[in-house]
């Protein structure tokens, strides 16, 4: 950075001058006074040269070397996913209402089930909005109110048992698990004989277990095993022949005979039991004869079938001897038993731990119940009570109109979010999706539609006005995306060729501050490629925003200014930019960063300025290095001479030597005040603007 200044400081090369003429003056005041003759007087005038007394405003200049810019890039990025079939080309300016872009879109599976959640969701989330509201209204429900009542008396209960003082039983239960853990600390150390015992009995009936287990079946084992078999394929056997004539005719036998008892009983008038009776059992006799001659049930002998194949199973598994799985199983047992007795000769450092802490817990428990609660104890308690009691005053406290404004704009909220949620199911087929451009700050951040209003609602009507499609009765830009507004949009959406459903999407438009030009393509774009949401296509850099009514360059020059010189510098100010060429911009001072950085090429303090021009400078020196001037008036109309005109007095102070009309000359006395540039400023009653005043040669 180069800074070139010119300061009010009286430069050594001035100073020089002045002592210089301060002694002339002074030698020819000396002659003056002594009065010389006026051929010498002649002389002297005809050699002097002079310079007028001005009045003006005595000012200070500073310039600093700044780059010419832009005020701001951002990156233009697609809303929707596609093939990439236009995009404005690099350099072109982009104004309102006209394309940035066009995408072909055919949604995909996933696509649709993502728009079609969205929708859902946003219907859960207005169902919610809406039933909280409604519980606003109506107020709480009995059992609501029960709970409440309920939680305040349970909080109450836990305060009122925490004063109260352990009883016998609790103390009796502390201190009998303080015993036990007691005991089983002193268990590891001294087990008991009968655990001993059982331990090793264990060990042996497991080690008997694995022992028959290898030694395989014994010849009793294997005899009654195939007697067993024998027994069920006999029993089967019989099942199937049926019933022997012997049996039958026995079966008829007692029939008869169960009839004859039967028959005697009848003739019999005074024992109704004992004909009972009778009945029974020729009944059941009757049903025996009856089993007899039908034979066996297929259940029957399905059933002797199943006890033959197990008889056999069990004479094959013991013939085949143990798996190796049974005899894993056997061993596992035995080590098991074992282990289990070496545990209690042996007692690990983890049990002894684990017995140690228990017994301290117990301790710590037994102490605790002794001392009552803590104060902390209570005052949780406490607490735990009045905030059930302010659970229970809020539920039959009736909302306020501020809580039930809150609640009625999260419906609306949630309302907006159904619509704009819709809004991106109905558009969600369209397969041609271009991108407009339009003015404004604020970013399109959601789905405008019927019923919606809202700052970015009024941007958009006044796009619309615009570019003429809000020249309709009851039109108005107001902020309310009503019907009259649907009907402009639906007409700009015609004239473009748009899908035309009244409604303006994010993907739809893209506000930005004015004419914007678009920079060079992001590398690897190009025309035909498919592309995600989100992918930069481009930069896109304001060029001019609309400011009153008309279009103004957004060119600004950002400068560093030496910190010493932050005073002579404010916003607002107006100063010169001198482009590469020459040719003067006038430039305004519009930011100024309060914080200074450390200019490492320099070594000193810098803070960056940054200066709007009033006019747009020519693209070509977009990027080049410009000078702006700075000017600071320190004095308005003050009486001005050259600083070598300052004569010292013999008897003190300063005075300039006025040249009067005649040629002659006279001393005047002034103050001095401020040394600017080799000039001074003067003060004196006697000396005017006009005056010449005698100036060394």
């Amino acid at each position: 950075m180069t800074v070139q200044r010119r300061r009010r400081l009286l430069s050594v090369a001035a100073l020089a001058v002045l002592v210089v003429a301060v002694a002339v003056a002074a030698v020819m005041v000396t002659v003056i006074r002594n009065g010389s003759d006026g051929s010498a007087e002649q002389d002297r005038q005809s050699s002097v040269s002079s310079a007028l007394v001005t009045q003006r405003d005595l000012t200070e200049y500073l310039e600093i070397s700044g780059t010419l810019d832009y005020e701001g890039t951002v990156t233009l990025a697609t809303h929707n996913s596609g093939v990439l079939m236009r995009l404005a080309g690099e350099g072109t300016v982009v104004r309102q209402g006209e394309r940035l872009y066009l995408v072909l879109h055919e949604p995909s599976e996933a696509d649709t089930a993502r728009v079609l959640a969205d929708v859902a969701s946003a219907r859960d989330a207005l169902a919610v909005a809406a039933d909280n509201l409604n519980d606003a209204i109506s107020g709480p429900s009995e059992a609501d109110v029960a709970s409440a009542r309920a939680a305040v008396a349970e909080a109450k209960e836990a305060r009122d048992q925490l004063s109260e003082p352990p009883s016998l039983a609790e103390i009796s239960s502390a201190q009998a698990e303080v015993a036990a853990a007691s005991e089983a600390l002193e268990a590891l150390d001294n087990p008991a004989e009968g655990d001993l015992a059982a331990a090793r009995a264990d060990i042996a009936t497991a080690e008997a277990a694995l022992a028959d287990l290898k030694a395989g079946a014994t010849e009793a084992e294997v005899e009654s095993a195939e007697a067993a078999v024998q027994t069920a394929t006999q029993a089967l056997t019989d099942l199937k022949a049926g019933a022997s004539e012997a049996e039958i005719e026995t079966a008829e036998a007692t029939r008869l005979a169960a009839w004859a008892t039967l028959r005697d009983e009848l003739q019999k008038s005074d024992n109704s039991v004992e004909t009972e009776l009778a009945r029974a059992e020729l009944h059941t006799a009757e049903e025996h004869l009856a089993d007899l001659l039908a034979g066996p049930t297929q259940a029957e002998i399905g059933d002797a079938e199943a006890k033959v194949r197990t008889a056999e199973e069990a004479q094959a598994d013991l013939l085949a001897g143990p798996t190796q799985a049974e005899i894993d199983d056997a061993e596992a047992r035995v080590l098991a038993a074992k282990e289990r007795l070496d545990l209690l000769e042996n007692p690990t450092e983890v049990q002894y731990s684990q017995a140690r802490a228990d017994l301290n817990t117990a301790a710590e428990d037994l102490a605790d119940l002794r001392a009552g609660p803590t104060q902390a104890e209570t005052d949780s308690a406490h607490a735990a009570v009045l905030a059930a009691e302010q659970a229970l005053a809020d539920l039959l406290t009736e909302p306020t109109s501020i809580e039930l404004a809150a609640l009625e704009a999260s419906v609306a909220s949630a309302e907006a979010a159904l619509v704009s949620a819709q809004a991106d199911l109905a558009a969600h087929g369209e397969v041609s999706r271009p991108l407009y451009a339009m003015y404004g700050d604020t970013p399109a951040y959601r789905n405008m539609t019927v019923g919606l209003d809202g700052d970015d609602i009024g941007q958009l009507e006044q796009n619309l006005a615009d570019l003429g499609f809000g020249d309709t009765e009851g039109f108005e830009v107001d902020g309310v995306f009503d019907e009259h507004t649907a009907a402009a949009v639906r007409r700009w959406q015609d004239e473009t060729g748009q899908h035309v459903d009244g409604m303006v999407g994010t993907a739809d438009v893209l506000f930005i501050a004015g004419p914007s030009q678009i920079g060079p393509w992001e590398q690897g774009i190009e025309l035909g490629q498919e592309l995600e949401v989100g992918k930069s296509l481009a930069s896109l850099t304001v060029v001019e925003t609309p400011v009153n009514g008309e279009l103004s360059t957004t060119q600004r020059v950002s400068a560093d200014l030496p910190l010493g010189d932050r005073d002579l510098i404010s916003v607002g100010i107006a100063v010169n930019v001198e482009l590469p060429d020459d040719t003067d911009v006038a430039g305004t001072v519009t930011a100024v960063n309060p914080s200074p950085v450390l200019d490492e090429q320099t070594g000193e303090n810098i803070v960056e300025v940054t200066i709007l021009l009033s006019e747009p400078a020519s693209p070509t020196w977009i990027g080049a290095t410009v000078t702006v001037e700075i000017t600071e008036t320190l004095i308005t109309d003050a009486l001005v001479v050259p600083a070598t005109a300052l004569l010292a007095l013999v008897e003190g102070g300063s005075a300039v030597e006025v040249l009067d009309a005649d040629g002659s000359t006279r001393l005047v006395a002034v103050e001095t005040g401020l040394f600017v540039d080799g000039d001074v400023e003067v003060i004196s009653v006697d000396l005017a603007t006009g005056m010449r005043v005698v100036v060394p040669r």
